[in-house]
Order: structure tokens, then C-alpha cells, then sequence
């Protein structure tokens, strides 16, 4: 049994408890529904090492479950945050004759978006993911069971995946922006702006890093597979900073980017592959989400801007296959399936060296460094796309349009298309698939994130 799938009825109320983190006068209510269930009381304070280590596999656990979707047809809890990004950037559309909002809704036809429909589900399964977490350090800081070094270890790996949890959120917020303090359920904190949200997510990930790197050289818990190489304090340092690297890109924070690549797992010459990755197996495990059977009559399909648009023989369109016939809904077609994936057990990239290599060769850009950045923009084009080497203008615009083209094929389906267009005013530029169709530029705040605290 993979360590996704060991958790004790504790972590099974403890993560049931945190979805509903948005319904006010929830967690704090004090009937027990369940007597023979763990409430919150048994492990706010002196909580055992297996307690800990129980609620470290919850956090582990509710990390994918913003990954997790029911195929294409709208009737998930949760609904991918890959889906919807790639909705929204006219990278995909899903086509489900059953659930149309997928195209009229969220691919803009209506001109308007439900805060309370299906696709803004991705917004609890993070929020569940981030207060996981809290959980978890908060145990972990009010209990003596377990070492300096042990506790120092969980505030450090709980600090980080909340502040990567928090900039999914954020990112799919964009100009709305999220609250940052949510310590009392009853009484959240005011929303933030997009910049105070990302400003406030590097200052936690900073804040992580300094207690990893006092963590010793081992955490309490154990991680699954997919973090080998990133499950030791050191380790998941390096991804740490990777994701702080991230955050400096957004904030146009170019020398704090090349600064957090040095202390991440960025390897110039190194595999594109390398990063942590998240796994699936057989039940009772769950199975890759993602992962769809090519041909079908309900599919995420690629934007037929994705073939039309790549270089002659690029590589990376090994990741749509050609249907036999176009799938189409609402006047929206779709003649190349997505496959990303290739079995419903292939891991899915969470960061990989790929993406750092990027960042590396944007911030040389926005530098100056523009011959250094070719030769990194050559890397991903020689590597990954099996093309022949730049050969365009030597200008800092012609070097962003190569940039964002490669982003856009190296990280395909991978919810960033949307993310970097906003961020260079370029959403006007996506497709218009649909006379009247709307690009937007920021998901709706849900209806219960709206009401909570009133």
C-alpha cells in the first residue's frame, strides 16, 4: 500500500474537516457528528509521533487532490486546476456533450463566469491541501513527543506547501487576490492584492527555508516515490526554492529568480525531467486523473492553434495525438486529442527542471544577458523539441516572443499558457474560437469564500 493510501480515520476527518474550510461556523461548531471519529482536540496538543506522522501522509495525500477530476464531465468535487487553466488560455477545451459549461461558460461564450460553478472547485481542494498543513504544524509546535530538529523538519515542509498551495490559488485569482491570514475560522483576514499575496507566499517560502535548513538530515515522516531526491530537509529545500524562484518570476524579481535557481535543483546541463512528481497506482489507490484514452466522444482536446502553430518537427507535439474525426461542441472543434499522459499511471511533473531552465533564460532576458539566454533557450529548443538552434533577431522582444513560445510547448496542459500571457498583457493575442467569445483575465472568488466570516 503506496503511503498516499495509509492514513487512519484521524487524517480522513482532519482532511474532511479542512474542505469545508470556506463554510463559516464549520470547524468550529461543537456537536460531534461522528463519536467514534477523531475531532481537532486529540491532536491540537501533545500529539504522538504517529499522530504526525499519520497527518504528514494527509498532507502528502491532499497535495494531488487539485489534480483530481472525473475525465471531462463536470461532475467532480474537485475539477483540475489543468482543465480550467487551460480553458482559460486557450490551450484545451473539454468536450462533453453532457456538460456544456466547460465551452459556454468557461471558454467565455456567455461573457460571464458562475463563482459558484463546477470549475471553480480547484479553489477548496487547494485551500483543503494548505489548512492540511496548518493542521499538521500546528500539532507539531504544540506537542513535547517529538525532537527540536523533528518539529523544525514539519513547520519547514508544512510552510512550504502552503505557500505553494496558496499561489495556485492566488494565480487563478489573479487580480481578485486570496486572504493570507486564515488562522481563525471564524473570523478570516481581508483579501490581499495579487502583488501583497505574492509578496506574502515568497516571505513564508523564506521563511521555510530557514527552518529546512536546521531541520537535520532526515524529516519525522516518510514521502511517496515521486519525491526521491527531495524527501530529506535538504532536498525538499531545493524545491523550496524552486517554487520561491517561481514566485520571484511573477514579481519580475529577475536577480531574486537566478538567486532561488542557485539554491534549487537547476542543472543547466542537466535532465529536463529531474523534479518531484506526483504518482498514482492501483485502488486503493487512485489512478492518474489526467490521463485519457485517445479517441473518445467526451475528451480534452488541444486548441487547433497548438499543431497549427508549432515549428516543423517540434518534438513536444508528441503531446496531442490526431483524432479521426474532429470533436465539436457549441462551434468549438477539436481535431487532436490530449496525451500528455500515456498510461493512467504516468506521474504527473509538479516542477521539473524544464521549467527552471526557463525561468533562467527569462530573467537573462529581462537582464540584458541576452547571448546567455539563448544558449538556454537552445537547451529547451535542442532538447525538448529537437529543433535547431535560435536563429531569429537578437533583440529582448524577439528573445520574450521565443521565450513565451517555448513555455508554451514545453509546458503544455501544465497550467501556465493563461498565467504568462496575463503577465505580458497578452491575453488580447489568444484565439477567439467563438464569435464573441471572452478571454478572461481572473477567476470568480467562490460564494462561500465571499460569505465566509459574515
Amino acid at each position: 500500500m503506496t503511503p498516499y493510501i495509509q492514513k487512519n480515520i484521524r487524517v480522513l476527518v482532519v482532511v474532511c474537516l479542512v474542505s469545508m474550510g470556506s463554510c463559516n461556523k464549520t470547524i468550529n461548531t461543537p456537536e460531534i457528528t461522528n463519536p467514534n471519529g477523531a475531532d481537532l482536540s486529540t491532536i491540537s496538543k501533545n500529539a504522538t509521533p504517529d499522530d504526525l506522522i499519520q497527518l504528514a501522509t494527509g498532507v502528502l495525500s491532499s497535495m494531488r487532490t487539485g489534480y483530481n477530476t472525473n475525465p471531462g464531465n463536470g461532475t467532480s468535487s474537485y475539477e483540475s486546476y489543468c482543465k480550467v487553466a487551460g480553458t482559460l488560455g486557450r490551450e484545451v477545451y473539454v468536450i462533453n456533450e453532457s456538460e456544456t459549461r466547460w465551452v459556454n461558460e468557461l471558454a467565455g461564450q456567455n461573457g460571464v463566469l458562475d463563482p459558484g460553478a463546477f470549475y471553480n472547485g480547484y479553489y477548496f481542494s487547494f485551500s483543503s491541501a494548505r489548512q492540511t498543513a496548518a493542521i499538521l504544524k500546528n500539532a507539531a509546535l504544540h506537542t513535547t513527543s517529538i525532537t527540536q530538529e523533528q518539529q523544525t523538519g514539519i513547520v519547514g515542509f508544512t510552510g512550504t506547501v502552503m505557500a505553494f498551495e496558496m499561489l495556485h490559488i492566488l494565480n487563478m485569482q489573479g487580480k481578485n487576490g486570496i486572504r493570507i491570514d486564515v488562522d481563525d475560522y471564524l473570523k478570516p483576514g481581508p483579501f490581499v492584492s495579487y502583488d501583497q499575496g505574492l509578496a506574502a507566499i515568497h516571505t513564508l517560502l523564506d521563511s521555510a527555508a530557514g527552518q529546512l535548513k536546521r531541520a537535520g538530515d532526515h524529516f519525522l515522516f516518510h514521502f511517496p516515490s515521486g519525491f526521491a531526491g527531495f524527501d530529506t530537509p535538504a532536498g525538499f529545500l531545493k524545491f523550496n526554492r524552486a517554487i520561491a524562484a517561481r514566485v520571484d518570476l511573477y514579481r519580475q524579481d529577475w536577480r531574486g529568480v537566478l538567486n532561488d535557481l542557485d539554491a534549487s535543483f537547476f542543472d543547466l546541463n542537466g535532465s529536463l525531467s529531474t523534479g518531484p512528481v506526483f504518482t498514482w497506482g492501483i485502488s486503493p489507490d487512485i489512478l492518474n486523473p489526467l490521463y485519457q484514452p485517445l479517441g473518445n466522444a467526451v475528451s480534452v482536446v488541444a486548441n487547433n492553434s497548438f499543431a497549427a502553430d508549432a515549428e516543423p518537427g517540434d518534438a513536444r507535439l508528441s503531446k496531442i495525438a490526431k483524432r479521426a474525426s474532429a470533436l465539436s461542441l457549441g462551434g468549438i472543434s477539436g481535431a487532436y486529442d490530449v496525451d500528455l499522459y500515456p498510461t493512467n499511471l504516468s506521474p504527473v511533473s509538479i516542477i521539473r527542471n524544464e521549467e527552471l531552465i526557463l525561468m533562467y533564460a527569462e530573467s537573462l532576458i529581462q537582464l540584458g544577458r541576452l547571448t546567455d539566454a539563448i544558449g538556454a533557450l537552445n537547451i529547451i529548443r535542442t532538447k525538448a523539441g529537437r529543433l535547431p538552434v535560435y536563429g531569429g533577431p537578437m533583440t529582448g522582444d524577439a528573445l520574450i516572443d521565443e521565450l513565451l513560445k517555448q513555455r508554451r510547448y514545453s509546458l503544455f496542459f501544465e497550467g501556465h499558457r493563461w498565467i504568462d500571457m496575463r503577465r505580458y498583457n497578452r491575453l488580447s493575442t489568444l484565439p477567439i474560437d467563438q464569435p464573441g467569445q471572452t478571454i478572461f483575465d481572473a477567476m470568480p472568488r467562490p460564494l462561500t469564500e465571499v460569505n465566509w466570516g459574515k
